[in-house]
């Protein structure tokens, strides 16, 4: 039986909180697996953001969990613990449980993110799950060497500024021209990035850096035009705009349409930490009917003419036969 996370389940949630798999990687990279604070939060939370399912019994207990932001129709799957439930029917029938809580929350799809090679990958294709994108994720240790600076005289370095409401227009067109369009069905534009950086030059938005900072490291989604000049350059700089004083791994998470960004995070003592397969389930499907446009000027009442008629050579004939 599949139902919600209550206080009954407290003894079972401390039990399995370390042996989880977490299917969202920022929040895995930035706050840890631990699932124990959020389903705690949830019970707590009336704005219910997070949907946590429990399966009791099975063939072993287990807890999984929906994370649903505000003003988003896009879910995504936290946590699903003990990862060996994925590798029996009872770990499909809990994917399609937290399917069903997200779709009825109003989410119109499901994502996780999750490596090729761990059992759940193929527990999600008999899902349903598709991929839709694969990503690397690159791990900079705190005491890696310091980036390489620019030699004296050479051309001024870009800039980097914190973003502002005033960019968010110009961040969605960058997203917009980057990011393929099968890609933005289901992921919308960065937001709520506050400590978000931007570079502009020649009044265009050339790069946008969306970071999100946790007690275990901090996340950056980079988005690059490709008329960026020195893209090396720029994220040297940019690993100088995101230093700060708790020693931190900084994770970056590049996409497969950003591949090119291998050899500069190379160069700058970035590591390849994990390949992944980011994948959907479609919770809702368009559908396209055909609905008449009432025109309340014209219904009920008959078109008047707004100029004069031609005669015809026919008429002329016929009215001058009436003539006496």
């Amino acid at each position: 039986m599949i139902r919600p996370f209550d206080w009954r389940d407290l003894t079972l949630l401390h039990r399995v909180r370390h042996r989880g798999l977490c299917l969202d990687s920022q929040l895995a990279y930035t706050r840890g697996p631990n699932v124990l604070q959020y389903a705690l939060l949830d019970m707590l939370n009336p704005g219910r953001t997070a949907y946590t399912l429990v399966l009791r019994p099975g063939a072993q207990a287990s807890i999984g969990q929906v994370l649903l932001p505000a003003g988003r129709n896009g879910a995504h799957i936290a946590f699903i613990s003990p990862a060996e439930v994925l590798e029996d029917k009872d770990g499909v029938e809990l994917l399609e449980a937290l399917a069903r809580a997200a779709g009825e929350h109003g989410a119109h799809s499901l994502i996780a993110e999750v490596d090729e090679d761990s059992p759940g990958f193929e527990s999600l294709r008999r899902s349903g799950f598709a991929i839709y994108s694969r990503q690397r994720i690159w791990q900079r240790k705190p005491d890696a060497p310091a980036a390489a600076g620019r030699a004296p005289g050479s051309a001024p370095s870009p800039v980097w500024r914190l973003e502002s409401p005033a960019d968010t227009v110009a961040i969605t067109g960058l997203y917009a021209n980057l990011v393929p369009a099968l890609v933005q069905q289901v992921e919308p534009p960065p937001a709520n990035h506050e400590g978000g950086l931007v570079h502009w030059r020649q009044g265009e938005l050339l790069g946008y850096l969306g970071v999100n900072r946790g007690p275990r490291g901090v996340w950056v989604q980079p988005y690059f035009h490709p008329a960026a000049e020195d893209p090396e350059g720029l994220l040297a700089q940019a690993l100088e705009e995101l230093q700060d004083q708790r020693p931190r791994p900084l994770y970056m998470c590049v996409r497969s349409y950003q591949g090119w960004m291998t050899a500069p995070l190379h160069d700058l003592a970035f590591e390849a930490r994990a390949d992944q397969a980011v994948m959907v389930k479609r919770l809702a499907v368009s559908l396209r009917q055909a609905q008449p446009a009432l025109m309340p000027a014209l219904e009920g009442t008959l078109p008047k003419p707004t100029a004069p008629f031609t005669q015809t050579r026919a008429d002329r004939r016929s009215d001058a036969g009436r003539q006496p």
